[in-house]
């Protein structure tokens, strides 16, 4: 990252550590529950190892660099061979080959939290530079995280490319991906966003996935690697372009992911490259989602948890005709349905819905509270909000500004505006680029000031244009622009998370445009979809996206549509649970609903509520095919486990009237521990060890109340 808040961090804390001399055998430097950090001096090798499975690093003055993963079950998944390249001023250089010119200085390592890290130098002298390559580890997940960081050394200009490429050989086995939220081209009826997709290439066959602009506009930059008896994972934690190519061999299969067409001038500043996860655990793709979970809790978040509330969002209720009272009402309204946080979405500052109900382009920009319909500010309407006991969020989207405020005092600069051949990407509005210092201070201020004021808990940064900017002046070159926003946006949300370390952020970009474990690490909530309706294109995105992100990050919203209408609805338990997979929304006016519709929503928020802190701990995994708006199975089953396995909940839902019960075969519990089995409809259902409910299973008939049904499964002393 350059100027990021980022890199000064990880210079106070990888300030390389003078190794004491140890003895000829290995030994352990530095450890945190199951994950250890040991080096051999004999065989020159470092070794990282996390349940269970170990990263070997050779790391020596004499011999080339060189990367070795070793499953939990001992199954090698890369032999001995480097795991980046770099291109340094046109060259493609092999990283920490001897005959490139690399020279191995040193290595250390630090503990951070719950992480090791272990950074190993390598110097560049013809080109003048210092090339660290790192590796953290944390207990409990078979998970390693690496990057590439550079700085001068002399005063050479130097230009690099592929940086934090992740280039790894291994066993050919079935590739798994899933489908990003496609845009305007997604085929709605069919489901084609946040697919999962898997197929086995024959020899000689070529997969090639990307991004241009926004990591998932087109593809989740996250894929799985079948093995005997294991699951290879890898996924970028980058929220602009990349790339991923796998090239089948006879029997083996070579991954590159990274930034293809990326080129960065080496400065004063360091320079650090995307970071990546990858691991290999005992299982199959699940059992991966598993094991990124818990380095997405210790790892990314350290420790940070997912805090998953009942969200009452202004947008598809209210549009931008929004003021102080109709807001005070709905607040009202909200709070006595059972919200905890309330969300004043786009269309509070001035100039916005001059256009009509939805205008949130006018006036974007302006950071001012439309004085005429909130004459008193935002700051009373978040007291009011905590006077009812909920939170209170509001929308922001910091990134782009619309064309007419520019320029004006106070406002943003035309020369801060992002462009690509001289053009804005829009007729209207334009992107701050924040790789430029200038615009990303300006930025950082009008957030700080907004927080200041109103003193929200709750952001939701949204993001509805991206330009790959090509515009001089930036603090980037020509093919830097997409690399130096993303940089600068980190930048951004960690000095916010710096200085107000309980604000609560919600990553949105037209919906799920940049869904990657980039923006998880710094933010708590995701809107999936701008598309929150039907039920079963909800259920498709949360059971799609768990492949990856824990359900509880994923957040989608009840809304009164056409096709599932809230006055009298046929099937509220499904509205209902079918968001309750993920974190739980609400987007409607509950003026002119019957006290008995009220009621039987606040049993559902209720529900919700009961069942919060099993799936803030939780991982998803599907039991049956994907879930589909139209024509998919008959019964589409998610299981959501507690990290200890101690809870359970499962979601069956009917979609065939036809298929008038389905047979529940939970997965991953404990063979001998006691499970009571509870339906949220019907009650106690009875006792069974996980052995026998992965034997025989539970039987979910065809129910008069509703087509989606719950199980608690809860572990007994």
């Amino acid at each position: 990252m350059r100027n990021g808040g980022s890199v000064r961090r990880c210079l106070l804390l990888l300030t390389l550590l003078s190794l004491p001399a140890l003895s000829a055998s290995a030994e352990t430097v530095a450890a945190i529950g199951d994950a250890s950090i040991a080096r051999d001096l004999d065989a020159g090798t470092w070794s990282l190892t996390a349940a269970g499975a170990t990263l070997q690093l050779r790391l020596t003055t004499s011999a080339d660099f060189t990367v070795r993963l070793t499953s939990p079950s001992g199954q090698e998944w890369t032999q001995g061979a480097p795991d980046t390249s770099l291109t340094v001023n046109g060259k493609a250089l092999v990283f920490g080959s001897v005959s490139s010119g690399f020279a191995f200085v040193t290595a250390g390592v630090v503990a951070d939290g719950a992480r090791l890290h272990l950074s190993a130098v390598f110097a560049l002298e013809a080109d003048g530079l210092r090339v660290t390559r790192h590796y953290v580890v944390t207990d409990g997940s078979p998970t390693f995280e690496s990057w590439t960081s550079i700085e001068q050394t002399a005063d050479k200009l130097a230009t690099v490319a592929n940086l934090g490429r992740v280039e790894l050989t291994m066993p050919a086995g079935k590739i798994h991906w899933l489908t990003g939220l496609q845009g305007d081209t997604a085929d709605v009826e069919h489901d084609t966003a946040f697919t999962l997709h898997s197929r086995l290439l024959q020899p000689g066959e070529q997969l090639r996935h990307g991004a241009r602009g926004r990591s998932s506009e087109r593809i989740v930059p996250w894929f799985a690697v079948d093995g005997s008896p294991d699951e290879f994972y890898t996924a970028l934690l980058w929220s602009g372009a990349w790339s991923f190519t796998a090239n089948r061999t006879d029997d083996r299969l070579v991954l590159s992911f990274g930034l293809e067409g990326m080129s960065a001038a080496v400065t004063a500043q360091p320079l650090e490259g995307p970071h990546v996860v990858f691991g290999a655990v005992h299982g199959n793709v699940w059992h991966a989602s598993d094991a990124l979970r818990i380095y997405v809790e210790r790892g990314l978040r350290q420790g940070r948890p997912l805090t998953s509330l009942i969200t009452y969002n202004t947008w598809y209720a209210y549009g931008t005709r929004i003021d102080e009272n109709a807001m005070r009402d709905a607040m009202v309204r909200a709070a006595a349905l059972g919200a905890e946080l309330f969300v004043i979405d786009a269309g509070w500052y001035t100039g916005a819905g001059t256009n009509g109900d939805f205008d949130f382009d006018t006036g974007l920009g302006t950071w001012e509270a439309d004085a005429a319909r909130f004459p008193n500010g935002l700051a009373p309407l978040s007291e009011y909000a905590h006077s009812l006991g909920m939170k209170f969020g509001i929308w922001v989207e910091p990134e782009r500004v619309n064309l007419d405020t520019v320029d004006k005092p106070g406002l943003a600069q035309q020369a801060w505006l992002a462009t690509n051949h001289q053009e804005y990407g829009s007729d209207h509005a334009a992107q701050v680029c924040l790789a430029g210092a200038a615009g990303r201070q300006w930025v950082l201020d009008q957030l700080t000031r907004l927080i200041d004021t109103v003193q929200p808990d709750y952001l939701k940064w949204d993001n509805n244009l991206w330009v790959n900017c090509d515009r001089a002046g930036h603090e980037h070159g020509a093919h830097e622009g997409n690399f130096g926003h993303v940089n600068g946006l980190y930048s951004v949300l960690e000095a916010l998370r710096m200085q107000y370390p309980d604000l609560l952020i919600e990553n949105v970009s037209g919906g799920g445009n940049r869904l990657d474990l980039g923006m998880l690490r710094y933010t708590d909530a995701a809107w999936m979809d701008d598309r929150t309706a039907p039920s079963g294109h909800v259920r498709h995105n949360i059971q799609g996206l768990s492949a990856l992100f824990p359900p509880a990050y994923l957040l989608s919203f009840v809304i009164n549509s056409a096709g599932e209408p809230l006055t009298d609805p046929p099937d509220l338990s499904l509205y209902f649970r079918s968001r309750m997979m993920g974190g739980l929304g609400l987007s409607f006016r509950t003026e002119g609903l019957s006290n008995d519709n009220l009621d039987a929503m606040r049993q559902q928020i209720a529900m919700d509520t009961m069942i919060r802190d099993v799936q803030r701990r939780a991982t998803g995994r599907m039991l049956s095919p994907q879930a589909q708006a139209i024509g998919g199975p008959g019964w589409d089953v998610f299981q959501e486990t507690a990290a200890d396995a101690q809870q359970v909940l499962i979601f069956a839902v009917q979609s065939d009237p036809g298929v008038t019960s389905v047979t529940v075969k939970p997965v991953g519990l404990p063979s001998n521990t006691q499970y009571e089995v509870r339906s949220a409809d019907v009650g106690l259902l009875g006792v069974a060890t996980g052995a026998e409910l992965a034997l025989s299973g539970i039987d979910v008939p065809q129910s008069p109340i509703s087509a989606a049904h719950l199980l608690i499964l809860t572990a007994q002393p």
